[in-house]
């Protein structure tokens, strides 16, 4: 029998720990190397639809034949049309904003009738965990069974959530997301893996990944820069991950956990932090300048693809004034900067 589900208040937010798997345990995502197009399918349509429906992801892990997700649901409000416009945007891209502007300017053959009801349209569809996870999981598993010629059900269950306290359970349940990886033992340190909120923060430098771990710790956006915020949850992973969850789990090697949070006080070094940004150059498909970066990515979607290809195949490098300095990648259909101090 299914039980309703548990909601928050949201007053200001509500958080919650959100856990879906593949029907039959089938493992279809492959999440270590260069990884695969169905991995960064998924994350790709994960963070636009996050950007769309106003649900930031503080954290997330992306395993083999099932996700975690720590979710920030924000009260309700209604949006300005710039706002509107700027999630449209971040879902369908820059052709659908130009054609919704026009319809909330008024311009098209419905006047503010058609305008008003756009917007409802959409904002019908933000702000809402269950409508954020049955369409994350609905587009996805379309675009699956299409590449993979399949018919019938990909998830195993609508989707699991708990309902998590601001505070310290906050912070247990973002640590435990981001050491999935090193208990099932695919990473000894989960910096190393590719497809955790901790692994994209540190790696890609994502800012939005660094935001959703200084929310977890408690920090308000801006509190914190993201070195003091790095520091602090990569000690706070290596004490957690030096103790299994559960019986014949892999743990974090306490030399390393007492390295790490005796010796070098959570900070990375530049040469290990500019080393996970270097992993880029095996992963991204297009290395260069930021301009020629996003002159291949140009010519990619002038043929019709949604972005750049997802799987490592080949670079191609203009003269950089200095090894690494000046250097973008293509990654996930955006240019992403490799070298310099990485934060």
């Amino acid at each position: 029998m299914r039980h309703p589900r548990l909601k928050g208040s949201a007053r200001p937010a509500c958080f919650y720990h959100c856990l879906s798997r593949i029907t039959g345990g089938a493992f279809i995502f492959q999440t270590s190397g260069p990884g695969s197009p169905e991995a960064e399918h998924f994350v790709d349509l994960l963070q636009r639809l996050a950007a769309f429906c106003g649900i930031p992801v503080l954290t997330y892990a992306l395993m083999a034949n099932h996700f975690h997700l720590l979710c920030e649901v924000p009260e309700p409000r209604a949006l300005a049309d710039p706002e509107l416009l700027d999630r449209i945007e971040a879902l369908y891209g820059p052709a659908r904003r130009r054609a919704d502007q026009r319809t909330l300017q008024g311009q098209s053959p419905g006047g503010e009738l058609a305008a008003q009801a756009l917007r409802q349209r959409y904002q019908a569809r933000m702000g809402d965990l269950s409508s954020f996870l049955k369409e994350l999981k609905g587009r996805f598993a379309q675009w699956y069974n299409r590449r993979q010629g399949r018919y019938g059900v990909l998830w195993a269950e609508r989707f699991k959530s708990l309902l998590v306290e601001d505070g310290v359970a906050l912070q247990a349940v973002a640590l435990y997301i981001d050491l999935n990886p090193v208990r099932a033992g695919l990473v000894r340190d989960p910096k190393a893996y590719r497809y955790c909120g901790y692994g994209e923060a540190v790696g890609a430098g994502s800012g939005a990944a660094q935001a959703g771990l200084g929310r977890a710790l408690g920090y308000a956006p801006g509190q914190a820069a993201w070195a003091e915020v790095s520091a602090e949850y990569r000690c706070r992973l290596f004490r957690t991950g030096v103790v299994a969850s559960k019986a014949e789990q892999a743990v974090i090697d306490p030399e390393a956990a007492r390295r790490v949070v005796e010796q070098e006080r959570g900070a990375l070094g530049w040469t290990e932090r500019l080393g996970c940004r270097l992993r880029f150059l095996t992963y991204g498909v297009v290395l260069g300048s930021r301009q020629f970066v996003e002159e291949q990515l140009g010519r990619w979607r002038g043929r019709g693809g949604e972005g750049a290809p997802s799987s490592a195949a080949a670079a191609a490098a203009r003269e950089p004034a200095a090894a690494g300095a000046g250097w973008f990648v293509c990654w996930r259909g955006r240019a992403v900067p490799v070298g310099g101090a990485p934060g």
